[in-house]
Parts: structure tokens; sequence; C-alpha cells
């Protein structure tokens, strides 16, 4: 998030801090684009959660499901809790007031949490779709939903840990370049060579299945669309993920590294937008499941016809 310094009771920006030379008619628009972001992220990652735990016929409590609802929890997070308190922070920026230090800081830590959760929630999925393609007579052996559950429970302490870091006497400069790397660029190196293997394996099994006569028709090859299918979903959730924190993560190497970018209103300006791609991602991952899953889709709207059946005239 946006760099300020503090005081014992608020954020308050240097006389030559840019941001106080920044129209309060961005910080206007800004937080209604937080208020909206967040409305649409807390209502779409809400109805995605709902459908999960509505399925009554269990067709969506598998493995990959529970991973899928734990990304929810913490895009939820994401649009309830920081989304709405990062538009608070800007109607403040708007009325010229000093922020509140504990509005910012309890920002940064649902957000660093919330972030650090969604990664390790995209990074887990992309290991249970590389045992399921690479060893898929041991997937059901090794991908249990009480392993499952306890990957899920380890990735929230580890978040837990490291984000209250911050808290202790770790530098906030240090803190923040060790933290983006360890969730973003050395999972996005380490992601990149367990798909390449993916997609390599999904291709040769395709040849297999046509060399040996099999039609699109049959179980084998339908099993394999939708396991290619799931892949693609996953990957679409990784490329969203990393897009929208790329330039934040550029933007924070520039903040530390380049004197010339912290006096220049050009660039406060830039890093402020591009810190609220991290809630569009959270806003797109829910659509995403809807438009690509179609069985996420069918449980939702089978549950809402049988709440609200038509009505015969």
């Amino acid at each position: 998030m946006e760099h300020t310094i503090s005081s014992p009771k608020y954020s308050v920006q240097t006389a030559d801090d840019p941001l106080t030379m920044i129209s309060p008619i961005f910080f206007l628009v800004l937080a209604v684009v937080d208020f909206t972001l967040s409305v649409v992220t807390t209502t779409a990652n809400g109805a995605l959660l709902w459908t999960i735990s509505r399925d009554t016929r269990r067709l969506l409590q598998t493995p990959p499901s529970l991973l899928i609802a734990n990304l929810c929890v913490s895009d939820l997070t994401v649009g309830l809790i920081a989304g709405t308190l990062v538009g608070v922070k800007d109607v403040y920026r708007y009325q010229g007031l000093d922020v509140p230090e504990f509005l910012d800081l309890i920002i940064r830590l649902v957000l660093g949490l919330s972030l650090f959760v969604s990664s390790g929630s995209i990074i887990a999925l992309s290991c249970d779709r590389y045992i399921a393609v690479m060893h898929p007579f041991k997937y059901r052996t090794n991908m249990t939903k009480e392993r499952i559950r306890i990957c899920i429970a380890s990735i929230w302490g580890i978040a837990a840990t490291v984000c209250f870091l911050p808290l202790t006497n770790v530098p906030e400069e240090i803190f923040k370049i060790v933290y983006a790397h360890t969730h973003a660029s050395f999972p996005a190196i380490l992601l990149t060579i367990m798909y390449c293997k993916v997609f390599l394996a999904l291709g040769k099994r395709k040849r297999e299945l046509k060399e040996a006569g099999i039609t699109a028709t049959m179980k084998s090859k339908q099993a394999l669309d939708r396991e290619r299918n799931m892949v693609v979903t996953i990957l679409i959730v990784l490329a969203l993920f990393y897009v929208t924190v790329v330039p934040e993560f550029v933007a924070l190497h520039l903040m530390y590294f380049c004197q010339s970018c912290k006096r220049s209103i050009l660039f406060r300006k830039l890093e402020i937008v591009f810190s609220r791609f991290l809630f569009l991602n959270s806003a797109l991952n829910p659509f995403v499941c809807a438009w690509r899953l179609p069985k996420y889709r069918h449980v939702f709207l089978r549950d809402r016809s049988s709440k609200f059946p038509p009505t015969k005239v």
C-alpha cells in the first residue's frame, strides 16, 4: 500500500510529500472505485461460497473445491474489510484529514494476510492439478480432503505469522521487499515450470488417446477434457493474480530504490492506482470459476431455481 510517515495516532504526510499535492478529486474517484469493488467482491465471493456450502449432492465437495473455497474466503476478506477500509482512507484524504494510524495498520495486516492466503491457495491448487495430471493413479490416495484441510490451516497459520512480523522490530522496507518476493516472484518461477510440465503431460495423454482411437464421447476423453478445463481455469486465476500484483511489485521496488520516484506526483498517483489492482483480482476470481467451471454455475442455478421456483401464470 501507499507509503506514509506515521505519527503515534495518524499517518501524516510531510510538506514535501507528493501526496499533499494530489487533487482531492483524485481521492474521491478512488473512494468510489474502492467501495464499488468492495461490493462486487463481497457479493461475488459470497455467492460462490454459498454455492459450495449449499451443494447437497456433494458435487463440489472435492479437494480442488475446498481450495477454491479457501481462495474465496481470502478474497471475501479483501472485499469486506480491506476494500471498505481503503475506501474510508480515501475519504479521509479527500476531506484533507489525517488518516488514523490504526486504520492504516488494519488495512496492511488484513491485505497482507489475504494476499498471502490467496497466493498459497493458488499454489496449492496448482500442486493439486499437477498431481492429478502427472500421477493420476496416486491422486485419490495423496490428495484427500483431510490433507487439504491441514494444508489450508497451514496456509493461514504461516500467513498470520508472516503478516504480523511488522509489529516486531523488522524494518518495514526489508519486510515489504522480502514479502513481495516470497509471495510473488519465487512462486511465479516455480509455477511456470510446473505448468509447463502439466501441459506437456496433457498433450502427451491427448495424443495417446487419439492414437488409441478414443473418441470425444468416451469416458477417458471426457475425463481428460475435465482435467484440462480445470488446469486452464487455475492457470487463468494464477495469471490474473500476477497481472494485478506485478504493477504494485514494480512500484514497490521503485519506491525504495529510486529517489526521484518518491518525489514524483505522477509516480505516486500510479503507485496508488496499482495498489487498487489487488482488489480487482479478488473481484474477478469468482467470475472466472463460474465461467470456466460449469458445475459451479449449474449448482448455483439449481439451488436458486429450487428456492425461487418459476410461477405459473
